[in-house]
């Protein structure tokens, strides 16, 4: 009799807890899981640990790109050039976007690289509330597990551009707030 690989036992990498990824229970009982930032530096300030080399990297503090507002500018520019585009799941390109391929183009005509899926472009910023957001922050909303699932580029002044939903189109609204999460800046 064959037993299941650990992988095909384990459920579908999806956080835990807002802004925390899962990890396996073999991972886990590593201790990687227990390490703040704060006590990893600590540690190695004092040297008197030393740090496992699966350990990951601290969360939010290596993150910090804090994009210039002209880049920002660039990126709502080339999302607006798209209006009227039609939303196209999966879609990343001129003729087709959904949300976070929306982004991503926008964000690369200014320079900025970011990942293709709405989660991993939140975890590519420093979060930040709703009422901190600026011109340029990503907006994201997430389900009850914290997953991210949709993002939008903020406006300003309670408004942002995105691909919406099938059959929608890229096109700036209102702000929704069901669901919103928060912002986060690049």
């Amino acid at each position: 009799m064959r037993l299941p690989r650990q992988h095909e036992r384990t459920q579908a990498c999806r956080p835990t807890e807002a802004g925390r990824q899962a990890t396996s229970s073999r991972r886990a009982r590593r201790g990687t899981r227990g390490l703040t930032v704060a006590a990893l530096a600590a540690a190695l300030t004092l040297g008197t640990a030393s740090v496992p080399a699966h350990a990951a990297p601290p969360a939010e503090a290596e993150r910090v790109h804090q994009l210039s507002s002209s880049a920002a500018e660039k990126a709502i520019d080339a999302a607006e050039s798209q209006k009227g585009t039609p939303y196209s799941w999966g879609g990343s390109r001129p003729g087709g976007f959904d949300c976070s391929g929306l982004v991503q183009w926008s964000f690369k005509q200014a320079g900025v690289s970011l990942p293709r899926i709405a989660h991993d472009q939140v975890r590519s910023g420093t979060r930040v509330s709703y009422a901190n957001a600026r011109r340029g922050d990503l907006l994201y909303w997430t389900d009850s597990g914290g997953y991210a699932y949709h993002v939008a580029i903020y406006l300003g002044r309670g408004r942002m551009i995105d691909a919406p939903r099938s059959g929608d189109r890229v096109r700036e609204r209102d702000v929704t707030r069901y669901n919103l999460a928060g912002a986060v800046r690049l």
